[in-house]
Order: C-alpha cells, then sequence, then structure tokens
C-alpha cells in the first residue's frame, strides 16, 4: 500500500522545504482536485412499510451523462470557483450561464480532464490567487497526467505559482478536499438532484442543468468550516508530520517488503531447530538406603506463606495471531506507466524530467501519425494492384465465342456481343460493330 509511512514523511518532507523556502501564509496554500457530476443521482433514503423488499425512487434516466468540475480551496476557507468539463466537441458559454459566479467550462469528447483543460483551469486559478513575486502561491495536487502537462508547469514557474504532488494512491487521506468537501458536496448535490426531478415532474435531467445544481451544492457544502478542518486533519496547515498514528499505517504492514531475507530466514530456523538440554538426566541407582530415605513420613509442617501472584503477561493481538504478509515470491505484473511520487514539480530537476517525457510522448506521436498515413497509402496502391490484377486475369481467361481461341494468345481487336456481352475476334465478328453473336441471334429467332 502507498499509505505508509516511507511515502508520508517524503511528502511532508517536500511541504517543510516549500514551507520554510518561500514561507507561505495560510490565503496562499491551495489544494485542486477534479470530481464527477453525473445526471444519474444516487436517491436519497425512502419512508417505506415495514417488511417490503424492493423500495423504488426516481431518477433521470438508467445511464447518465458525467461532467467534471475542477474545484480549488485554500487553507483559509476560502476557495476558486470551479471549472466544469463538457462532454462534447465544442464549449459554449451559456452551458454554465446557471451555475456559480464566475464559473468557467470546457468540453472535449470524454468529458475528463484534459492537458489543454487543466492548462485553461491554472490560467483561471492565478487570475483569482493573484501570485507575484512577493506574494507566491502553494498550489498542492495529485499525479494526474493532466497535471503533469509540460506548459502547465512553465505557465506556474512564470507566474510565481508552486506545484507538489501527492504521492500516488494517498489522496483519500492526505487531501483536504476528499477529507473535508467532497463528502458532504455529494450528499448535497444528491438532494439537490432529487429536489429538481420533484419539481420537474416528467423531464429528464439533462447536463447542462448541472452547473446549476452544483451551485446549490457548493454553497453548502464547501463552507470554511469544512475546508479548514479539511487542511487540519490532514496536517497540511497548521503543520503537523505527526497527525496519523500507527494505527493507520497499520494496512501498509501487510505489503511492506523485508530488509533482509537472509537474516530472516537464519532467525525461522533457529527457532524452530530443538535447542539441547542444558542438563542431562542423572539415573540413581537404587538399593537400600534410598529406599529407606524415600519412605521416610513427612512430618506435617506450617503451611509457606502465600506470595502475591504476578501480573499477567500482556499479548498484543498481533503476537496472539499473526497478521498475514503478501506473497513476493511470485512476480508481479506492472505496467508500463511510471510510478509516480510525491515530488515538487516546479523545482528545475523535476521539470527537466518532465519536458523529457513530453518531447519523448510528442516524437511517437508524430511517428504513429507519419506511420500510419504511409500506411494508408499503402493500403490504397496494394488494393489498386489487386483489382487490376484480377481483371487483366480475367481479361487473359476470356476465349472467343466463334473459334475458340484464347484471348492472351490473339493480337488483333475483339467485339463484345450486345446482348450475352461475350467476346469474339473481330474477323470472327464480322468486323460489326452491332456484333450479336449466333446464339443470342438464334434465341431472339
Amino acid at each position: 500500500m502507498n499509505f505508509n509511512p516511507e511515502n508520508v514523511g517524503k511528502f511532508f518532507d517536500n511541504l517543510s522545504d516549500v514551507m520554510e523556502r518561500h514561507n507561505f501564509e495560510p490565503h496562499n496554500i491551495f489544494n485542486v482536485d477534479e470530481t464527477g457530476c453525473t445526471t444519474v443521482q444516487k436517491p436519497n433514503k425512502v419512508i417505506s412499510l415495514k417488511g417490503v423488499k424492493q423500495v423504488g425512487a426516481i431518477t433521470s434516466q438508467e445511464r447518465g451523462t458525467l461532467v467534471t468540475m475542477c474545484f480549488a480551496i485554500n487553507a483559509l476557507g476560502n476557495s476558486i470557483p470551479p471549472m466544469f468539463v463538457f462532454p462534447l466537441v465544442r464549449y459554449h458559454d451559456h452551458f454554465v450561464r446557471d451555475g456559480p459566479d464566475s464559473c468557467i467550462g470546457s468540453a472535449n469528447r470524454s468529458g475528463w480532464m484534459q492537458e489543454e483543460d487543466f492548462l485553461i483551469f491554472i490560467k483561471h486559478f492565478a487570475k483569482f490567487s493573484k501570485p507575484s513575486e512577493t506574494n507566491r502561491v502553494l498550489l498542492i495536487l495529485d499525479n494526474h497526467a493532466s497535471h503533469l502537462y509540460l506548459p502547465v508547469i512553465d505557465f506556474c514557474r512564470d507566474n510565481y505559482i508552486t506545484l507538489l504532488s501527492f504521492p500516488p494512491h494517498t489522496s483519500h487521506k492526505l487531501q483536504p478536499l476528499d477529507r473535508g468537501v467532497y463528502g458532504p458536496f455529494k450528499k448535497f448535490y444528491n438532494n439537490s438532484c432529487d429536489q429538481w426531478m420533484k419539481n420537474n415532474p416528467g423531464k429528464r435531467m439533462t447536463m447542462y442543468n448541472i452547473p446549476s445544481i452544483a451551485r446549490e451544492a457548493i454553497q453548502l457544502a464547501a463552507v470554511p468550516k469544512n475546508i479548514t478542518s479539511g487542511f487540519r486533519c490532514c496536517g497540511i496547515w497548521p503543520f503537523n508530520r505527526n497527525i496519523f498514528s500507527d494505527d493507520e499505517f497499520a494496512p501498509s504492514s501487510v505489503t511492506d517488503r523485508p530488509l533482509n531475507t537472509a537474516s530472516a530466514v537464519g532467525e525461522k530456523e533457529a527457532i524452530l531447530c530443538p535447542a539441547s538440554t542444558s542438563t542431562s538426566s542423572i539415573e540413581m541407582p537404587l538399593n537400600d538406603a534410598n529406599l529407606n530415605i524415600i519412605n521416610i513420613p513427612c512430618e506435617p509442617s506450617t503451611p509457606p506463606k502465600t506470595s502475591p501472584i504476578p501480573p499477567a503477561a500482556f499479548y498484543s493481538p498481533e503476537e496472539i495471531r499473526p497478521l498475514l504478509k503478501a506473497d513476493f515470491s511470485k512476480p508481479v505484473k506492472t505496467n508500463k506507466r511510471a510510478k509516480g511520487k510525491t515530488a515538487i514539480l516546479t523545482d528545475t530537476p523535476e521539470k527537466n524530467l518532465i519536458e523529457e517525457k513530453f518531447n519523448k510522448k510528442k516524437v511517437v506521436a508524430v511517428t504513429k501519425k507519419l506511420h500510419g498515413s504511409q500506411t494508408k497509402k499503402k493500403n490504397k496502391q496494394t488494393i489498386k494492384r489487386k483489382v487490376s490484377e484480377n481483371l487483366s486475369s480475367s481479361e487473359d481467361d476470356s476465349i472467343c465465342i466463334v473459334c475458340l481461341g484464347p484471348y492472351k494468345e490473339s493480337k488483333e481487336d475483339w467485339l463484345q456481343c450486345r446482348n450475352c456481352k461475350e467476346w469474339a475476334h473481330c474477323s470472327c465478328a464480322g468486323n460489326n460493330a452491332l456484333f450479336v453473336c449466333k446464339n443470342c441471334d438464334s434465341d431472339a429467332d
């Protein structure tokens, strides 16, 4: 698991570095993330009779349309007007006419956040956060591919915006938006959708209604209390790198790899080997003297004083029943995509790595485009060649319907019968342009 002390420690190291470098105030510490708004909401609880197994609730349609909302908040409790990404080819301003004040929008075929769309949002973000040389801004975000876009990095470096990324798969613990805002937002959004369905009976909710519905949910969810508590419980502001206890890191111990497997194996073997007894058993021969000693009756003595019972030893549940460990002996299938990490994206080393990947990706795209066009040309030429070969082969196989001579051995012109479309030598057809073979002529008679 990625939420472990090592990854979280690296994130707080980077956060401490940028905080000491630029002395960010809470109104200049921002977090940005995307969430999906769909036209098919999750209905709230419905009151029904006791014992009813199936309880229905109205929704807009069976399969809805997803619109991505990008939102940013700061540690002081304020927020930036959101941006909506619609699953369309072209965007028009009237799409967000009833949305939150000063919100913007964009469009692409998928409706997900893409690189060009995030560049639009960053420019929108700079308009409201007003970064400058004396008032730098820290923007904390995840490692989504749209965030690692080279023009975005260049724009942030030129406009005094510092980008810091979370470790992968840790936003459920480290991201203020996930911890304090998006949970209440989803709840209020579903309530607003239910209210819209009741106020508009017989109508279907479309993606153009989402900005107006999200406006009501944002006003209730993105309040200063929720925003500041989100930053506080993540340890970002006030800065607290020890905000997470060992119990919260316990699930990651299942996938921890041992540092030294050889020593661990040696310890297991040492434990499994039977320990040699320190005292050997002494056999005494029995004789009369020994028997007399054994048979002497014991005189009753005063009972010994009872000593206090020692306290029982404490065993943790892990000692009684150890946690299962992941099996690392089998190779794990990995994706081709490189594993992300927490980093200060606007620093020169990270920026150079992103630029190198961006240039490689650009070269690959151009190569694919050229290769695809060449392949299409080759396919067209191959199809034409096959058609011409088929025509020529069919012509070579033709024979004269009068003398039965093959066409490929003939050096004179041929004429085609007007009715049956068969061929004959000009000499056999009598050089008649309106040639009709004997078979067709006899049928006509």
